[in-house]
């Protein structure tokens, strides 16, 4: 669907677009009741914001940008709170201005979540890493969007997403190479090892 969008048309956007939108909003926060509320906000705002679209960018880009946006507001909002904020202000530096780090280890795959049987385990560590790193991580590697399509969704340079991802992946790495032991096993398959049970990783 391209051009302005009227409120007949939105029903049907509504009915095309709302599942995929839930699947990303509870890729994000893993809760079904608060993906769904988040789901609804997405969608009011959306009906409300109707004369700002010009079909300039697909119409699902759109969509992940408000859905993006109304869960990042709420990760501001749980930030807010003091228990949050200790949390925040423990974490390691590196998860700061991941840029500087240079963690040894071997190379994270390009799809997390497809090339690597470490799913699960992975994702446990993705829903540590700061708001903004977590969302350009599930944008690229589960929702499969393209670089120039995340730019469009985060309303930022081709540049600027490459950057993003690049911090997401080095603040990744810190936060498993505290945990995880890496090798690749004998079918050249990435895995770790938990430090403190030397459970294996497995999804």
């Amino acid at each position: 669907m391209s051009g302005r969008l009227t409120p007949d048309s939105f029903a049907q956007v509504h009915d095309q677009h709302r599942d995929r939108i839930l699947r990303y909003l509870h890729r994000l926060t893993r809760q079904a009741a608060l993906a769904e509320d988040l789901t609804q906000e997405t969608l009011f705002r959306a009906s409300r914001a109707l004369e700002t679209f010009r079909g300039e960018a697909k119409l699902s880009t759109w969509l992940y940008r408000i859905a993006t946006n109304v869960y990042l507001d709420h990760r501001r909002r749980e930030s807010s709170r003091p228990a949050e904020a200790l949390e925040w202000a423990q974490r390691p530096e590196g998860l700061r201005d991941a840029a500087s780090l240079s963690v040894a280890g071997p190379r994270l795959p390009d799809r997390l979540f497809e090339d690597s049987e470490m799913g699960s385990c992975i994702r446990e560590f993705v829903d540590r890493l700061p708001a903004d790193h977590s969302a350009v991580i599930i944008l690229h590697d589960l929702e499969g969007l393209k670089n120039r399509e995340i730019a469009g969704v985060l309303d930022c340079s081709l540049d600027a997403v490459k950057i993003r991802i690049h911090r997401a992946r080095q603040s990744l790495r810190t936060l498993l190479s505290k945990d995880c032991e890496f090798y690749y096993d004998e079918r050249d398959v990435l895995r770790c090892d938990r430090k403190q049970s030397g459970n294996r990783c497995r999804s």
